[in-house]
């Protein structure tokens, strides 16, 4: 993976973590002046951090004179270090959430609630993806980055595009199909997309026992069980994976550096995949926060951080060039028939389902 120039160890109570550098804040109106602060921030490695580097936290240092930290990772690692720093000083100022970690931070108490009318361009993000962080009634999240978890496979080796998640289970694939454990958000949501195109709903049980009725029909054709996104695109690189459920940014990326990659977005609907940025609890810095939020809303920041990533981002008055325009689904309404994984009901019950799953692909 690619690192940041500017790199710094951070330790936490109970992660020690190689620290890069991040920040994010957009053109805001007001000129809070940083000099002298150090900002840290929890945000991912490799294409998807150098981008935000470039996007954000290069015009936020030479904006405001302050110096970002990044801490790269994974989100339930900086949940767990903020929960081991609680009651302290915060492991992270800003840190990057999805949505299967989120009601447990806000349950934790390790977020704050944002003031939205700190954000400058608060009403240009997309409604859909601010109600994603919304916990009964109160605004967590600053929406930053959506993707799409569809179907990816190879052009080269499957006759017809697929055009719905139940096509993963069609018998012409087996022994050549990843289906990843409910370990990993693509699992969850391709088990949320399968029920859904059947007309259910992943938080019924009812439903749930028919979806794993449906895996163990395929118990002996799947031929990988990817555990994160690179695991996914080296499958379907090397041929170990003919299809399998993925994000369309990161397909769409190995198909323009030239791989037979396709992308299909199910008809039923695709499965949202949304990261956000939050504020830490007991944070010493938080105005220099809401700054640095202001360029992670921005739309004149967010563009650029899309066109290196190859994911869509939450202001609907970004505009993008013609080329991702025409391969990403993004802005106003374009996530409105996205199927959304409701965490708060299914993430107490992730362990007993993934050790249904275990029992299957065992």
């Amino acid at each position: 993976m690619k690192r940041f120039s500017r790199i710094a160890l951070a330790a936490t109570a109970s992660v020690a973590s190689i620290a890069l550098l991040a920040s994010c804040s957009g053109g805001s109106s007001s000129s809070a002046s940083g000099d002298g602060e150090t900002l840290t921030v929890a945000v991912y490695a490799g294409s998807w951090g150098d981008s935000f580097d470039k996007a954000f936290i290069q015009p936020f240092e030479e904006a405001t004179g302050a110096h970002v930290e990044v801490v790269p990772g994974s989100p339930a690692d900086w949940l767990t270090a903020l929960r081991s720093t609680q009651g302290g000083t915060p492991a992270y100022d800003l840190v990057a959430f999805t949505p299967n970690v989120i009601p447990n931070a806000v349950s934790a108490g390790v977020v704050e609630p944002l003031d939205t009318s700190r954000i400058d361009e608060w009403s240009d993000l997309n409604s859909t993806l601010v109600a994603q962080s919304d916990i009964d009634g109160e605004q967590y999240g600053v929406p930053l980055t959506v993707g799409s978890t569809g179907i990816a496979y190879r052009t080269d080796l499957v006759d017809e595009a697929p055009t719905d998640w139940s096509d993963l289970l069609d018998p012409q694939y087996c022994g050549h199909v990843a289906i990843s454990p409910l370990t990993f958000n693509t699992g969850v949501e391709f088990l949320a997309g399968l029920i859904n195109e059947h007309g259910g709903s992943i938080t019924n049980p009812d439903d749930v026992d028919w979806a794993f009725d449906q895996l163990q029909s395929i118990a002996d054709c799947a031929s990988s069980f990817p555990a994160d996104g690179t695991s996914v695109e080296t499958a379907l690189s090397n041929g170990d994976a003919w299809i399998a459920a993925h994000w369309d940014g990161r397909a769409f990326v190995q198909a323009n550096d030239g791989e037979p990659i396709g992308y299909a977005y199910p008809a039923s609907g695709s499965v949202g995949a949304l990261t956000s940025m939050f504020i830490a609890q007991g944070t010493e810095h938080e105005d220099l926060a809401y700054e640095f939020l202001n360029y992670v809303a921005s739309s004149t920041y967010q563009p650029t951080f899309s066109e290196g990533t190859w994911y869509a981002a939450s202001n609907d008055q970004n505009e993008y060039s013609e080329q991702f325009a025409d391969q990403i689904t993004h802005g106003a309404g374009a996530y409105d028939d996205f199927v959304w994984v409701d965490y708060s009901v299914i993430a107490p019950e992730l362990s007993d389902l993934q050790a249904r799953w275990q029992q299957i692909f065992q």
